[in-house]
């Protein structure tokens, strides 16, 4: 018989839960244990274990988690690679978290959408890809990050594949805003087509460069707004980061 082999880390909470429900009980186990506080997105029997539940969580900022829960919801089982499910149990485990994953997606995928949509033009640096008819895909970028600097020395074939939106959140000193912003200015003097152009002064700015003092004295609120705005949403949690637009 095929199984789904699942890894169980028991973390019980030992409070007094006898008058609480199964809810409650969850979001306090939940809490007791990693401070997070999370919703029962789905609670399912399971013929595995008697009196026990498979249970997906959600938390505030939307992720999914799955787990084994009591039948009064004050322990919790995480599933990795230790126990065996027998099919019914496996097929359903397998489903609900597909169909989660799923809608989560799609839940993100329209937010990320109506974030990326309340920007204007000009808070993005626009790389055109080298044929009609490509995707977009914007890009969260900070000129510090080393990362977000392997991804700018290949950037070329991105552009075979896709048109470019970069839009900066800088997640390191005073500096890379700096650097972000002067980016920005400079290439908002070229022409929307120059895209070789917008790239030399990007590499200018995303390496190792000691900024002088007319540079340090750069507004960047710019970007510090946009920075902000982009990781208030709880969307985004670090750079560089690529999403195609729809």
């Amino acid at each position: 018989m095929q199984k789904l082999v699942l890894t169980i880390a028991i973390t019980s909470s030992f409070v007094s839960f006898a008058l609480a429900g199964f809810e409650d009980n969850f979001k306090k186990s939940v809490k007791n244990f990693a401070d997070v506080n999370v919703e029962v997105q789905l609670k399912k029997p399971l013929k595995s274990f008697e009196n026990q539940y498979f249970v997906i969580g959600r938390t505030q900022g939307g992720d999914i988690f799955p787990v084994i829960v009591s039948q009064d919801g004050s322990y919790f089982v995480a599933l990795s690679n230790m126990m065996n499910l027998d099919k019914e149990d496996s097929n359903m485990i397998r489903g609900e978290l597909k169909k989660a994953g799923e809608e989560k997606e799609e839940k993100d995928s329209k937010a990320l959408n109506a974030l990326f949509a309340s920007f204007t033009p000009s808070d993005f640096i626009y790389l055109k890809g080298e044929s009609e008819g490509l995707p977009t895909k914007i890009v969260v970028t900070d000129p510090d990050c080393p990362y977000c600097r392997e991804q700018l020395e290949t950037i070329e074939s991105e552009l075979q594949k896709a048109n470019l939106k970069l839009i900066f959140a800088p997640v390191h000193q005073k500096e890379a805003f700096i650097k972000a912003q002067l980016a920005m200015n400079q290439a908002a003097k070229l022409k929307a087509e120059d895209t070789k152009g917008k790239i030399k002064i990007l590499r200018s700015f995303y390496q190792e460069k000691k900024l002088n003092k007319s540079e340090m004295a750069t507004d960047f609120s710019q970007v510090r707004k946009n920075t902000d705005k982009i990781f208030g949403s709880n969307l985004i949690k670090g750079v560089p980061f690529v999403f195609e637009q729809k």
